[in-house]
């Protein structure tokens, strides 16, 4: 496989098995969906662009989060006369805390992640594993399924969305059995 073939496909595996990790940081830190799908998508283009100052010796997950720490306190700065937002100072410290979250709860969401993905229905399940299970984008996926890259954008905008809530419902005292 050729080089750069090479480093793309382990970026899009990296990502694809950490995404609901390195989603839900952003999401605890800004507590808002629309946001949050916004600044993933953003944080993952970054990340492609530093891919290559990633080291392999360490943690995805880690620079991941340091990444999208640095995409969040732009987008807090950007909308710092919001209220729906806390001061940079509360923010970092909140970021922080997330960053030593432990090991067995992420392991909870991963498996609650699960159970969630089989809740949903075959063409949803379809449209996930085309687009993440497998090395193919987008654009891609579109050709493919005959669909517009948008649409295909829109559908998994509303996958995720359906997941994050059942993922969220799940995890609530007495949640939903996955």
């Amino acid at each position: 496989m050729d080089g750069n073939l090479h480093r793309e496909a382990e970026y899009a595996e990296r990502l694809r098995a950490h995404q609901v990790q390195i989603f839900s940081y952003i999401y605890s830190l800004v507590r808002n969906f629309d946001d949050s799908d916004d600044l993933f998508q953003q944080t993952s283009l970054a990340m492609w662009n530093k891919y290559d100052q990633f080291d392999p010796s360490r943690s995805f997950v880690a620079w991941a989060c340091g990444v999208a720490r640095f995409e969040v306190a732009n987008f807090l700065r950007s909308r710092s006369r919001q209220r729906l937002y806390f001061s940079d100072d509360l923010s970092l410290l909140l970021i922080d805390a997330q960053e030593s979250l432990e090991q067995e709860r992420i392991e909870e969401r991963r498996e609650v992640l699960a159970g969630c993905l089989k809740k949903l229905r075959q063409g949803d399940q379809e449209l996930i594993e085309a687009c993440y299970g497998e090395e193919s984008r987008v654009p891609e996926v579109a050709r493919e399924w005959g669909r517009s890259s948008q649409s295909i954008h829109n559908s998994l905008k509303r996958i995720r969305r359906a997941l994050f809530d059942c993922v969220r419902r799940s995890l609530e005292p007495g949640g939903l059995p996955t």
